[in-house]
């Protein structure tokens, strides 16, 4: 008994210093003794979860409940493994029996509201995060997570639990970005859209490329109210947005250099949704985006004559590891019933080295799909004159969506059974472009009847 405590004291303490392999040893030593040790089974647990050894979470989750079927942290810690193995029903089964053992309820019906998202059982997810948040009002990790599921749902109100991302330290690492824990606090907090009128606002770019892309969307509105905007973004983005929005400035993180007595507000480009955009009514939809005279002629010139009636670009992976990638991609020969559409031109639009794919998948074409050295348009204004060349996109979740919808160019987009929240819920659109027509999976992984509607929606138009 003496050495299991010993054990379990130096693994807190590895843990409090951040050594994690030495914790991880520890409360392994902890949990050969007693298997259903407690906090030796949260801790481990957190460790596995934080590294992605969900299969060995949910080995240390079983051999605690063989000990106690109630155990109410290895029920949370099942529920966390089998979220991480994308078995949402299953955590979902895990977290409603954590609450009736009584584990801690916050952190159960949070992770309950999580999961009911990712099974797209909205209305469930938001009653779970909201018995969350009543029990927890100042904790940003349910009101955030609310906030993403009410506005999937088109409740508009959910800007303002959207904010709570700017206090939650976990949303920095994985989110990428201007915002991080330096530049949150140079944030200027600001409740109303006319106090910018004819301010000197700084704008930092957060998140992906495709946020900042759909965020900037907002940008002319500020514009409209005198607002005198600048706005730090990724580098690919600069000259897209210089040729787009003459009235403000860009300019790349790496020459930032942020002088606050020159600005009146610095905000997170995200937190003007809730300052400009607090309904339905109230996104224009139109296009925002337009390319350089320079590159849209460059790319003319490289494209060329029309080989055929319609000239369609293609992007069939989205995503990383950490936004689900998995589910909102398809393999490229999975595209077959696009590419047989008579009449059509293809171009590869897909980001990153897909040499490869493309050689196989022409090996067997005979209309080849055309790839261009993905240098070429890493640069989104290059990326944006290619585009602003072609008839159609067809793009599976990912940035090309919202730089065609920006450009207000026809996007037919294929959506996974659980879309991120940018794509609603539910429905054939989404607010932030007209020109894009959302096909949604009915069932988790099964593209074919999206791929089929896709064509039919081709073919009529």
């Amino acid at each position: 008994m003496a050495e299991t405590r010993d054990a379990l004291a130096q693994g807190v303490a590895h843990l409090e210093a951040g050594r994690g392999e030495a914790a991880l040893a520890a409360f392994q030593t902890v949990l050969s003794k007693e298997p259903a040790q407690p906090l030796a089974v949260r801790n481990l647990g957190v460790l596995l979860v934080e590294r992605a050894r969900f299969e060995e979470a949910l080995d240390v989750a079983g051999r605690a409940l063989a000990v106690r079927a109630d155990h109410g942290e290895a029920l949370l810690l099942r529920g966390e493994a089998l979220a991480g193995l994308s078995d949402h029903a299953g955590a979902a089964e895990a977290y409603e029996a954590a609450l009736a053992a009584g584990a801690p309820a916050y952190e159960a019906l949070s992770q309950l509201g999580l999961a009911r998202a990712a099974l797209g059982e909205h209305a469930a997810a938001v009653e779970a995060l909201d018995r969350a948040v009543a029990l927890r009002p100042g904790d940003p990790f349910a009101r955030y997570r609310r906030g993403l599921v009410r506005l999937q749902l088109g409740d508009f109100g959910g800007w303002a639990d959207y904010e709570a991302r700017l206090d939650l330290k976990r949303f920095f690492p994985v989110a990428g970005g201007i915002v991080n824990d330096r530049t949150r606090r140079l944030l200027t907090p600001v409740t109303d859209a006319a106090a910018l009128a004819g301010k000197r606002v700084l704008l930092l770019g957060e998140q992906g490329v495709g946020d900042q892309i759909m965020f900037a969307s907002m940008i002319p509105d500020l514009v409209t109210l005198g607002a005198q905007v600048g706005c730090v973004c990724d580098p690919r983005l600069v000259g897209l947005f210089h040729a787009s929005f003459p009235q403000a400035r860009f300019v790349g993180p790496e020459a930032a250099r942020i002088d606050l007595s020159s600005v009146e507000a610095v905000l997170a480009m995200g937190s003007l949704g809730a300052l400009l955009r607090p309904d339905a009514a109230a996104f224009p939809g139109t296009p925002y985006l337009a390319p350089t005279t320079a590159a849209k002629a460059r790319w003319a010139g490289r494209l060329g004559p029309k080989a055929a009636r319609l000239r369609i670009g293609l992007s069939w992976r989205g995503g990383s590891p950490n936004t689900r990638r998995g589910q909102r991609s398809l393999a490229l020969g999975e595209l077959s019933p696009i590419l047989d559409l008579p009449g059509c031109e293809f171009v590869s639009l897909q980001y990153g080295d897909v040499a490869a794919e493309v050689t196989a998948a022409n090996a067997d074409r005979a209309n080849p799909i055309r790839l261009f050295p993905a240098s070429e348009i890493d640069d989104f204004d290059e990326l944006a004159g290619l585009v602003a060349n072609l008839d159609l996109v067809v793009s599976v979740q990912t940035t090309l969506v919202h730089l065609t919808g920006a450009l207000g160019l026809p996007c037919l987009t294929l959506i996974p059974h659980v879309a991120e929240w940018r794509y609603m819920a539910a429905g054939p659109s989404m607010p932030w472009y007209r020109s894009v027509r959302l096909f949604r999976q009915a069932a988790p992984g099964d593209w074919g009847p999206v791929l089929a509607e896709a064509v039919t929606a081709r073919l009529e138009s």
